[in-house]
């Protein structure tokens, strides 16, 4: 009598590990599909697969790939408690919409919501058309580094001040502050720039061109540099505000190359519309901007970083 007790007690503990097993699938499954594009990725130059079309199983950086699985850890978070009935990824595929319908009420930002859709479509293998159209992002909406920079508790003024100074003046990233060497610094014309190979987003080298505030500075910055041996920067704080400092890169470069407007072929000219319309910037200036930032993309450029001109 025992033992006909203790027999359906161990088989319905046997379901329910079987159950919370199951649940997990399609964690792990987004997981394991994360890692594969990562890796093929990695090894791979993105405007090379660009132009043959082969970028949807691969993701070309670190930065890309934590973002993409917070997003899905969210989405997943979400599923296990408003349907855990689904079990694999096919089964959480057909409750993306309604997920998405649940930021937007929550009335999480337009770019909050389009990264979202972008990560689970990514793991999906899908394009993210076929979702439901989530809120246009608009310019106005980018707060990030807007206004004033905001400073790092964590570091002292002179700290932030050196830079700061340095950002502004090259356009750096954070990880690749923390790559470059003074031995990255070279002359042409008269001129110094950094050759950037190392920390760089999808791999891809750049130029940058030095720029301070005045020639004075320009000079200072670069007498700075040769008197280094090796890297310039140890680890930076993620609290540094790299982008606002990056942003006032891109406009004293921007304000050295833009030509007159009344100079520019209509077919060079750049119009901002909405909030910004009638504000015309320069295409060929932007494109030089944009590469020595580490973009491909004009509007990049003027979306992210024009706002200070």
């Amino acid at each position: 009598m025992t033992g006909q007790q203790s027999s359906p007690g161990r088989w319905a503990k046997k379901r329910q590990k079987k159950k919370a097993q199951s649940k997990e699938s399609y964690r792990k499954t987004a997981r394991l599909r994360l890692q594969e594009m990562v890796n093929a990725g990695m090894g791979s130059k993105r405007s090379k697969d660009k132009s043959e079309a082969d970028t949807k199983n691969k993701i070309y950086s670190k930065a890309t790939f934590k973002t993409y699985k917070q997003q899905f850890k969210h989405f997943a978070d979400w599923l296990e408690q408003a349907h855990p009935e689904a079990v694999t990824l096919e089964d959480a595929r057909g409750f993306v919409d309604e997920y998405l319908r649940h930021l937007i009420e929550l009335e999480r930002s337009a770019y909050s919501i389009s990264t979202a859709k972008a990560a689970i479509a990514k793991i999906m293998g899908i394009e993210a058309t076929q979702f439901i159209a989530t809120p246009q992002r608009l310019r106005a909406d980018i707060k990030r580094s807007r206004g004033e920079a905001v400073r790092d508790k964590h570091i002292s003024d002179k700290k932030e001040e050196e830079l700061a100074r340095f950002t502004s003046a090259t356009g750096l990233r954070r990880k690749e502050m923390t790559m470059i060497k003074a031995e990255d610094l070279f002359f042409e014309n008269g001129q110094a720039y950094l050759n950037i190979t190392k920390g760089t987003k999808g791999g891809k080298p750049r130029v940058a061109k030095i720029i301070g505030k005045t020639e004075e500075e320009t000079k200072e910055i670069v007498e700075w540099i040769q008197s280094k041996d090796g890297r310039l920067f140890n680890k930076l704080s993620s609290n540094y505000d790299n982008h606002y400092y990056r942003a006032s890169y891109a406009n004293r470069l921007y304000n050295q190359l833009k030509r007159d407007i009344d100079d520019i072929p209509t077919q060079e000219r750049y119009v901002m519309r909405k909030e910004r319309a009638g504000e015309v910037y320069d295409k060929q200036a932007m494109l030089l901007v944009s590469n020595a930032l580490g973009h491909n993309r004009i509007s990049v450029i003027a979306q992210s970083y024009l706002y200070q001109t």
